[in-house]
């Protein structure tokens, strides 16, 4: 993909998601107050660890290693050697018992990137991306913190050897987990070596894992009301689905199923739902009807939080010039409803994903519009948010990225509402995501994406256009490591 990245750019995983690690099946309990009790239990011989096999092992002399990152893990110096690099944030424990091959896990600690993105990073040198495995779990170490699995399993030949890496938001950063294991010829024996790794792995401690700010906006209680008629009566119904900041879960329809939820489905042990949630609407794709629930306590919150922001908006324009750094919130200037709805759906769906700036701008690359159904009308595209400072008279920009793909939208009578965005997944997912999601329009997309000069040059007119339509006195922005432009 040619193109020119500013800084962060978000990606979402498909909707294919498993429920546990890489490799490893889920157990999940809920005990008599609805609470969700998760545990991997893996396929390399970890069961007897866990069940507690007749064999007694001696005790094993134990070391702690605390990393200046605020986690620690407790292993055994005799089986692992430990590895630092102190300036590049990583750990590495390297197993030394007898093996196949090298056995290790390394822990690394990336700031100011996303847990997607870092994971794109790593597997691009994996190989072919069709072969790797993707799912999603919690955390190691807590039960209510959330994170990414990717899984390449052994060939059937050599060494046995599989890679796979668990990546989740930590501390304003990524805190990442990277397995390397051989396991020889017979892959069905237990592995001491595996034994070993998931061990150290799930002994992690944190000093202070803060929230994860990647996923605020998911919790809360979504309702869907809706009448039936049952014997002639007209009937009103209600459904709700309730979602915890722990990731537990609670969808009450005809029945009160229990549930965790990750990025893309709701899960139980046995059964698994696609949702998506834009603003304060969840779309619960249940045996394929699209369903739309609204969050409970939103609806008038958001209507008065919009007129506020109207308001303030207004006040800001005036002040502008004598106060320095305030800016107008960014409105679309054309006549075009659809389009005008696709910027607001990037500005409402993804701003809030960045440090906050004084204006978040779009610059919106169509490929292509699906009309034909007003229940679900697509909108094809490259799409950009970029994330602007005022100093002085220059517009710098400060963070933003591309989200590539096809946003949904449902023609109302007072306009459109966004359904949810497929979104092309980076590295190594990138070609065969995009090929599926725009299809016959794949080589109209990569024509538009790769365009570079075709894309600056509407970014540069959507920001004259909203200073002009504004009256600001600004006269250029400004990316970090190139010359700003003069704005028309």
């Amino acid at each position: 993909m040619k193109r020119r990245q500013l800084l962060t750019a978000v990606f979402t995983v498909s909707a294919a998601v498993m429920v546990a690690g890489c490799g490893q099946d889920i157990t999940i309990n809920i005990n008599d107050n609805g609470n969700l009790i998760g545990s991997l239990i893996s396929e390399n011989g970890i069961e007897s660890l866990v069940s507690g096999n007749d064999a007694q092992e001696p005790e094993a002399a134990e070391e702690v290693y605390s990393s200046a990152d605020g986690w620690s893990v407790t292993y055994d110096p005799a089986l692992f050697a430990v590895n630092e690099d102190e300036d590049e944030d990583v750990t590495a424990f390297v197993y030394q018992g007898e093996s196949a091959g090298t056995n290790m896990v390394t822990i690394s600690y990336i700031k100011d990137k996303q847990p997607e993105e870092v994971l794109a990073e790593l597997t691009d040198n994996w190989g072919d991306p069709e072969a790797i495995e993707r799912s999603e779990s919690y955390f190691p170490g807590t039960n209510d913190k959330w994170g990414y699995w990717r899984c390449l399993p052994a060939g059937e030949e050599g060494s046995g050897l599989s890679e796979r890496a668990f990546a989740g938001e930590y501390n304003d950063g990524v805190l990442m987990f990277e397995f390397t294991e051989h396991r020889g010829d017979d892959s069905s024996a237990p592995d001491p070596a595996a034994t070993a790794l998931q061990a150290l792995t799930d002994s992690i401690t944190f000093e202070n894992f803060g929230p994860q700010k990647m996923y605020d906006y998911i919790p809360g209680v979504y309702v869907r009301t809706y009448n039936e008629e049952i014997e002639g009566e007209e009937m009103t119904f209600e459904d709700t689905i309730t979602l915890n900041e722990d990731h537990s879960g609670e969808m009450s329809m005809q029945d009160d199923l229990y549930v965790m939820w990750g990025s893309t489905v709701l899960m139980q042990a046995d059964n698994s739902y696609e949702y998506t949630v834009e603003g304060d609407k969840l779309m619960l794709n249940l045996d394929g009807d699209w369903l739309e629930f609204t969050k409970q306590g939103e609806g008038d919150e958001i209507k008065a939080a919009d007129e506020q922001d109207t308001a303030e908006a207004s006040d800001e324009t005036k002040e502008n010039d004598d106060e320095p750094g305030k800016l107008p919130a960014y409105k679309y200037n054309g006549d075009d409803e659809l389009t005008a709805a696709v910027y607001r759906f990037m500005i409402d769906n993804y701003a809030a994903q960045y440090d906050k700036t004084d204006v978040s701008i779009p610059c919106i690359m169509i490929v292509g519009t699906d009309e034909s159904d007003s229940e679900d009308i697509r909108v094809y595209g490259d799409f950009w948010l970029l994330n602007y400072d005022l100093e002085g008279d220059t517009l710098e920009c400060k963070s933003g990225g591309s989200y590539p793909g096809c946003i949904h939208f449902k023609k109302t009578d007072s306009g459109y509402e966004a359904l949810k965005m497929d979104m092309v997944e980076d590295g190594s997912g990138y070609t065969p995501s995009a090929k599926k999601i725009f299809g016959d329009m794949y080589e109209d997309f990569e024509k538009v994406s790769s365009d570079d000069q075709a894309r600056e040059k509407t970014r540069a007119q959507i920001i004259s256009d909203y200073v002009n339509d504004n009256k600001l006195s600004i006269t250029k922005y400004h990316d970090f490591g190139w010359d700003p432009v003069v704005i028309n």
